[in-house]
């Protein structure tokens, strides 16, 4: 962000009321898979599919109002041909905890990402100039400040 705080910790899908944080910066020379928009991510979904039908279907019925059969990417399979998954803020603002068709028995639904954040799937990436960053959030502050510590 502008003012040198991660964005990680001022975009948060669920916060959970942590009150401190450490940023690792990341760099790498793996592949990079970008979700930028919705097709994107159903492509992941068509291609590495796992069923979380079982696990989700409560919850995200609850979110979406849709009955039926969930996917999300499996990870573990997508490691084999991206080193890193990157969703980006344009994405994650018109995508996120909507129900995505993936076809028409299957849905996906991207949950529990953050704008702008990078998932690295491999040891690809290492850590970054300036190292490890602690942060902590001023008591009291709304919206939440973060300084460095």
């Amino acid at each position: 962000m502008d003012d040198g705080v991660p964005a990680g910790l001022r975009l948060v899908e669920d916060f959970l009321g942590f009150e401190s944080a450490t940023a690792i910066p990341a760099i790498g020379d793996g592949r990079t898979y970008e979700i930028a928009r919705e097709e994107d991510w159903t492509e992941l979904c068509r291609r590495y599919p796992l069923d979380v039908t079982a696990s989700r279907r409560h919850d995200w019925f609850r979110a979406t109002g849709r009955d039926g059969r969930w996917l999300i990417p499996d990870w573990s399979r997508v490691a084999s041909d991206w080193d890193a998954v990157h969703l980006t803020v344009e994405c994650y603002l018109t995508s996120a905890t909507r129900p995505i068709a993936v076809d028409a028995e299957w849905a996906s639904v991207i949950a529990g990402w953050t704008p702008d954040v990078t998932f690295w799937l491999t040891d690809s990436a290492s850590v970054g100039e300036g190292g490890r960053v602690d942060w902590r959030v001023d008591a009291g502050t709304a919206p939440y400040t973060w300084s460095r510590i």
